[in-house]
């Protein structure tokens, strides 16, 4: 088994085999995968054990070209996750536009439907398009933005046929909403794969004192190499895979269950409970009770408070006791703002969606369905809003926006204290997207 196979669990290697593939964003990108879009390119966003991106270069064939045609201002930006550019497109070869938003797609059954030229999602969202000849090469050219709306034009799509699964992210909640089908798709099956693709073992003998909810039927249990689990650590395997990632640290007298993935260099600090369908990304540190929520990385959530159904950028730090809502008491489906709109989730559990870089005072309290933007700084009693703008300073007493520059030196501190520097790239989109928030401001 090699990182290739591990890949195909999550896109159809048959589809994509001899083909440029370009991933791309859609004009409504920005506004409904807000705030996590704004300092990345949706084929970046953490679902489950991976992002999009991460798949689609562990196939590593040599007969597919991988090129990327982010919004325009996150050019360099998408280079520098990707950890390289554009490689070379074949001229004679078909193109495979995939958008962003797609988490996963594969076949269920053996004899599934072949997938048409154009798959769309209801809202009518291009999702997967092959062209081929004159039309290919023509679409090849243009930068992110043109294509994305080029394609929306030219669509004449049908939604997924018979036979096929996919994931896709119309709103930036279906990432939690879809996290746990991830998860059990990339750790269930080809478990082999996945171990030597994430560097991972299974964990067959326990370390004294730490415990696993079934040792016969149960899930398998990963470790990575330098993980250190303390006394105490109950594995809950008995509802899904667990995997932990290289020099993690897990002290005692926390439950793990599963699915669940922690990435490398975490700390899980003493009586944490991370439950059903959580996954986080690498070098966060957590505490508390912690449930179906996805954080990017590089999360700092070290003291006790609920976080439930949420997602969270990097570079978030949660002060002590900060508690998020993800139940309505009267049990009706959470409403969202994003932009100027408000839309019904359609889902009774949605937390906190926390952009990169935002701060929180301690006992800080979430409603139901907040969405906090980049850079924003959170304290005071009773509730904020629940839509609180990018760079703003407050809470339930009133917000006002921030001081850039105050922003920028704790966003290099941060970083800085984890052996990270604050890249040209992320402080120019900063930048840009701050003078963007300060204009929305003075337009009101």
């Amino acid at each position: 088994m090699s990182e290739h196979d591990v890949a195909c669990r999550m896109l159809p290697e048959p589809l994509l085999t001899g083909c440029n593939v370009v991933l791309f964003e859609d004009e409504r990108t920005a506004q409904e995968l807000f705030p996590l879009s704004v300092l990345r390119p949706s084929w970046e966003i953490r679902c489950g054990a991976g992002c999009l991106r991460q798949w689609l270069i562990g196939m590593n064939s040599p007969s597919m070209s991988v090129l990327f045609r982010p919004r325009t201002e996150l050019t360099a930006m998408a280079e520098q996750l990707a950890g390289r550019e554009d490689e070379s497109p074949d001229p004679d070869a078909d193109v495979v536009f995939i958008n962003g938003r797609l988490i996963g797609l594969w076949n269920i059954t053996q004899h599934a439907a072949e997938l048409p030229v154009t798959v769309t999602d209801q809202d009518g969202r291009v999702l997967i398009a092959r062209r081929t000849g004159a039309e290919a090469r023509r679409l090849l050219a243009l930068p992110g933005n043109e294509l994305g709306e080029t394609l929306v034009q030219k669509q004449t799509g049908m939604g997924l046929p018979d036979g096929w699964t996919m994931l896709h992210a119309r709103y930036i909640w279906d990432y939690m909403r879809h996290n746990t089908q991830a998860l059990e798709r990339q750790l269930i099956t080809e478990i082999k794969a996945a171990s030597e693709m994430l560097g991972a073992h299974t964990l067959r003998d326990l370390p004294g004192g730490a415990h696993v909810t079934d040792r016969t039927a149960g899930h398998p249990v990963y470790v990575g190499a330098g993980v250190k689990i303390m006394p105490g650590v109950v594995f809950g395997n008995h509802a899904g895979p667990i995997w932990i990632g290289g020099r993690t640290e897990i002290e005692p007298h926390t439950y793990l269950e599963g699915p669940l993935y922690i990435g490398r260099d975490c700390r899980v600090k003493m009586g944490t409970r991370l439950y059903h369908g959580c996954a986080l990304g690498p070098h966060c540190r957590v505490a508390g009770e912690i449930s179906a929520s996805v954080m990017q990385g590089y999360v700092n959530k070290q003291h006790d408070g609920f976080l439930g159904n949420s997602i969270l950028g990097q570079w978030v730090n949660l002060g002590a006791d900060t508690v998020t809502s993800n139940l309505k008491n009267d049990y009706s489906h959470v409403k969202v703002r994003l932009g100027d709109t408000r839309l019904d989730t359609g889902d009774q559990f949605i937390g906190l969606m926390c952009g990169d870089h935002v701060k929180t005072g301690i006992n800080t309290m979430f409603n139901t369905g907040t969405v906090t933007g980049v850079a924003a700084n959170v304290y005071g009693g009773g509730y904020p809003p629940r839509y609180i703008n990018s760079f703003s300073w407050g809470g339930a007493e009133g917000m006002k926006l921030g001081d850039l520059d105050r922003t920028l030196h704790a966003a290099r501190f941060a970083m800085q204290r984890r052996g990270v520097e604050l890249s040209t790239a992320e402080e120019e989109l900063l930048r840009r997207h701050f003078t963007e928030t300060s204009n929305q401001e003075r337009s009101k």
